[in-house]
């Protein structure tokens, strides 16, 4: 079985970029514990779009898996130069990510408003599940194209409330 992983972006939001520390540890490890769930019931084959945070950390928690597991992540870029502002550290491993993905496509060539939208119907139409580390009243486009396709679609808040985390 297939499935789509996407965010409401909170993760963004965080002051500390350190992800050695808090609030990263106690949102990580519950993502983690999520996708090696959905292995254990049959979901073999992730897509993400491999943006920062917590695609990008969904998709290291999958080719963690594929080490000793038969899994299969699939990164769809947004759009082409989706790195272009990050850092050195981000943009690194978002290459080495895309190397290790079984694939790697590019639904746009360029930046435009509706780029993630394309992106995320793109890996809806190839999904059973999509899984929104988020909440229900989170207003996502790619909910609401979940819905309109019949896809089955799970919710996972994750827990930002670490004192002081977030920037104003």
């Amino acid at each position: 079985m297939t499935c789509t992983i996407v965010t409401n972006g909170e993760e963004l939001l965080l002051k500390c970029k350190n992800e050695g520390e808090e609030p990263y540890i106690s949102i990580k490890m519950p993502m983690r514990y999520r996708i090696w769930e959905l292995y254990c019931k049959g979901y073999d084959t992730f897509y993400l779009n491999c943006e920062y945070g917590v695609p990008m950390w969904a998709a290291q928690f999958i080719c963690a898996l594929k080490l000793y597991n038969n899994i299969t992540l699939n990164i769809v870029i947004p759009y082409y130069f989706q790195f272009y502002n990050w850092t050195d550290e981000y943009r690194h491993i978002y290459f080495d990510l895309n190397c290790r993905a079984d694939s790697s496509v590019t639904p746009n060539l360029r930046y435009h408003e509706k780029s993630y939208d394309y992106t995320d119907e793109f890996m809806i139409d190839r999904s059973d599940l999509l899984l929104v580390f988020g909440k229900p009243e989170d207003k996502l486009h790619a909910v609401d194209y979940a819905k309109r396709r019949g896809i089955e679609i799970e919710y996972y808040p994750l827990d930002y409330s670490v004192k002081g985390s977030f920037s104003n």
